[in-house]
């Protein structure tokens, strides 16, 4: 690892010097920072995920618009630009994020949770007019930086299709937030299991606009489960998300042994956040990226 350091060290900081104005003092102090290490999240789909839904940030950024005007908007961080727990590298985070920034100049990625309606069309030589979209409910959304995927669900002619893709693949061509919404749960896996009515979306459905300035709503459904078998034994997880009627009342109290007891929830782990100087320096490349983004699309009209 020090010896790829270096090389990163050697290849990388001239580049990040000349092109975005960074002192050596500034690299060598983004060259590395300790962070509170933990179990490395398992990116299968069997596990739980780690981290909690992401935080949506209310802060308002100022813009400029071609008349000179400025327009407030909310400042909304991307989960996968937030650095992980563990042993982290202040220098390579920042190099992965500045690749996900680039992405984002030619790919508008929206805000979405899991729980929303997205749509993605991707290129395909072999489809009719070179592109084909997929229209689905996340259902998981997973990896950090450049690595970042997410899972959509959806029923096509009876029969449950789930595509996963990575958010910076430079094959999508469009992104769309056609429903904005959260669950209480951190994933949605269980809708495998679930009636197919709770994951089938219409491919011609309509997008549903968000009031900007309004907080994101929570869908608090409690989907109704097929008879078992199951994918899991869903009744184990602490899910709100899954009525549990069909199951008898003894299985339930059976179930909740594998429940997490009460004083692991009160782990200082589990609340971990960023230092508020690493949160600052990303909040403040964020709006930059936006700033920057809007210049392009006014210069382009």
């Amino acid at each position: 690892m020090a010896a790829y350091m270096t090389r990163v060290w050697r290849t990388g900081a001239s580049t990040l010097v000349r092109k975005n104005g960074l002192t050596p003092c500034l690299l060598q102090r983004l060259a590395s920072t300790d962070i509170p290490s933990d179990q490395s999240q398992d990116a299968a789909d069997t596990t739980e995920p780690h981290s909690s839904q992401p935080k949506r940030r209310m802060r308002k950024m100022r813009l400029s618009s071609k008349d000179g005007s400025e327009v407030s908007q909310d400042l909304f961080i991307s989960p996968e630009l937030m650095p992980p727990m563990g042993r982290r590298y202040r220098l390579l985070d920042y190099m992965s994020r500045l690749d996900c920034y680039r992405r984002r100049m030619v790919v508008n990625i929206p805000e979405f949770y899991v729980g929303s309606i997205i749509a993605v069309t991707v290129s395909d030589p072999y489809a009719k007019g070179k592109t084909s979209r997929f229209v689905g409910i996340c259902i998981k959304r997973q990896g950090y930086g450049i690595g970042a995927s997410f899972r959509l669900r959806n029923h096509v002619n009876g029969e449950g299709v789930e595509i996963c893709y990575m958010m910076y693949n430079p094959l999508i061509t469009k992104i769309e937030c056609l429903k904005l919404e959260k669950r209480p749960d951190d994933h949605l896996l269980y809708l495998r299991d679930a009636l197919p009515e709770y994951s089938t979306i219409d491919f011609n459905m309509n997008a549903i606009k968000h009031p900007p300035g309004k907080a994101v709503p929570v869908n608090d459904i409690k989907v109704k489960m097929k008879p078992k078998p199951w994918y899991m034994k869903w009744e184990r997880k602490e899910l709100q998300g899954i009525d549990f009627s069909i199951l008898p009342e003894e299985k339930l109290e059976h179930a909740k042994k594998w429940w997490k007891p009460e004083h692991t929830k009160m782990d200082i782990l589990q609340r971990w956040e960023l230092p508020d100087d690493y949160t600052r320096q990303i909040e403040w490349e964020v709006t930059q990226h936006e700033r920057e983004k809007r210049r392009a699309a006014d210069q382009g009209r």
